[in-house]
C-alpha cells in the first residue's frame, strides 16, 4: 500500500469563505473547511476566531475542534502544517506576520496580501526568509478552463492582444485585484494607468476606479467599475487578432467568438460566437488545496503565489497613487 501523507490544516477566521459559503452536501466546494474536508490528504484541525460563537457554528458544521490561537491549537496537536487565512482585510498583515512565528509549512491567505504594499513587501520577506509557503487564493489561476486560456494566449494560438474591457465594484485592493491578478495572468504586467473617476462603494479607503490600464506592449485595457451596492459583477472581454474571450457570471461562464467572413456583407470580418462553456470555478477552492497539497508532497509550483499576491497590491497601490484621490 503506498503511503500518502497527511497534513493538519487550520483555518482563522471563521466567517462565510473559511466555513459558512457552503455546506458539506453543497456540489460546489466555496469554503477552505469544505476543500480540507474533501481532499484525502488533509485533517482539519479546527477554527479559530475571535467570535467563539462563529467557531462553535462552524464546528458544528465541519466537525473538528475549538482553538484560542494558533499556540493552542499547536499544544493540543503537536503540529498544524497548513494554515487558511480567511479573516478580514484589515487583519491579514497581523495575522500572517503572527503565523510566522510558528513552524508551519505554509500559508492559504485570502486575497488581498494586505492592504498596503509596504506590509506586503515585509510579509513576503518574511516568508522567503523562514521558508514558509505562501498561496494567494485569487480562485481562477487554480481552475482548469483559465489555465487553458493563459497556455492558448501564451502559445500564440489567439494571435495578439488586441484590447479588452473589465468590470468589477467593492474596491480596487478588495475586489479589483481580482481583475489585476488575472491580466498579469493572461497579459502580462502593467506598466501605467491613467483613472477617469472612482467612488467609494464598499471600504472608505478602498476606492473603486475606472480608468485606462497600459500594459507591456503599449496596447490598452480599459478597466470599468460598477457600484456594488446596485449589484455584484466581475466580467472580462478580451480581444486578440483571432479570438474574443468573454468571461461572464464572475468567472463560472465563457464565451468564444472567431473571426469569421460576414455572411452579409461580402468582404466584411466579424467575430461569430463559437462555443459557451461552464466552468469549475465553483471547485476552484478544492483545487487550490490540491495544489497545496501537490506542492508539499511533490514540489509541484504553487500556482498563485505570494509573490503573486505582492504584485497584485502593487499594481492597484500605484493605480490609486497615480488617481491622486
Amino acid at each position: 500500500m503506498t503511503y500518502k501523507p497527511i497534513f493538519n490544516a487550520l483555518i482563522i477566521g471563521a466567517g462565510n469563505i473559511g466555513a459558512f459559503f457552503d455546506n458539506p452536501d453543497s456540489i460546489n466546494i466555496l469554503t477552505h473547511a469544505h476543500a480540507y474536508k474533501r481532499c484525502a490528504g488533509f485533517k482539519l484541525l479546527g477554527f479559530v476566531d475571535t467570535d467563539v460563537e462563529k467557531s462553535k457554528k462552524a464546528v458544528s458544521l465541519w466537525g473538528s475542534s475549538i482553538f484560542h490561537s494558533l499556540e493552542d491549537a499547536l499544544n493540543q496537536s503537536n503540529s498544524v502544517d497548513v494554515v487558511s487565512v480567511t479573516v478580514p482585510d484589515q487583519h491579514h498583515y497581523e495575522i500572517l506576520k503572527e503565523i510566522s512565528e510558528f513552524p508551519v509549512k505554509c500559508v492559504f491567505a485570502e486575497k488581498p496580501l494586505t492592504k498596503t504594499l509596504e506590509e506586503a513587501e515585509e510579509i513576503t520577506r518574511i516568508y522567503k526568509e523562514k521558508n514558509i509557503a505562501l498561496v494567494i487564493n485569487y480562485s481562477r489561476r487554480f481552475v482548469p478552463e483559465f489555465e487553458r486560456i493563459r497556455d492558448d494566449i501564451h502559445s500564440g494560438t489567439y494571435g495578439g492582444y488586441v484590447s479588452g474591457t473589465g468590470l468589477y465594484g467593492k474596491g480596487i485592493v478588495h475586489n479589483g485585484s481580482h481583475l489585476i491578478d488575472l491580466l498579469r495572468y493572461f497579459l502580462g504586467e502593467i506598466q501605467d494607468s491613467h483613472i477617469t473617476d472612482y467612488s467609494f462603494d464598499f471600504y472608505d479607503d478602498d476606492p473603486s476606479l475606472s480608468g485606462i490600464l497600459t500594459l507591456d506592449n503599449e496596447k490598452k485595457f480599459y478597466l470599468q467599475h460598477i457600484d456594488c451596492n446596485l449589484f455584484s459583477i466581475f466580467e472580462l472581454d478580451i480581444f486578440f487578432e483571432k479570438k474574443r474571450i468573454r468571461i461572464k457570471e464572475s468567472g463560472f461562464a465563457i464565451e468564444e467568438y472567431e473571426v469569421a467572413e460576414s455572411e452579409v456583407f461580402a468582404g466584411y470580418k466579424n467575430m461569430v460566437k463559437t462555443g459557451e462553456n461552464r466552468t469549475a470555478l465553483g471547485m476552484a477552492m478544492y483545487y487550490a488545496v490540491e495544489n497545496i497539497y501537490d506542492f508539499l508532497t511533490k514540489g509541484a509550483n504553487i500556482k498563485c503565489s505570494g509573490f503573486d499576491g505582492y504584485k497584485a497590491v502593487e499594481v492597484c497601490t500605484d493605480i490609486v497613487k497615480k488617481a491622486k484621490i
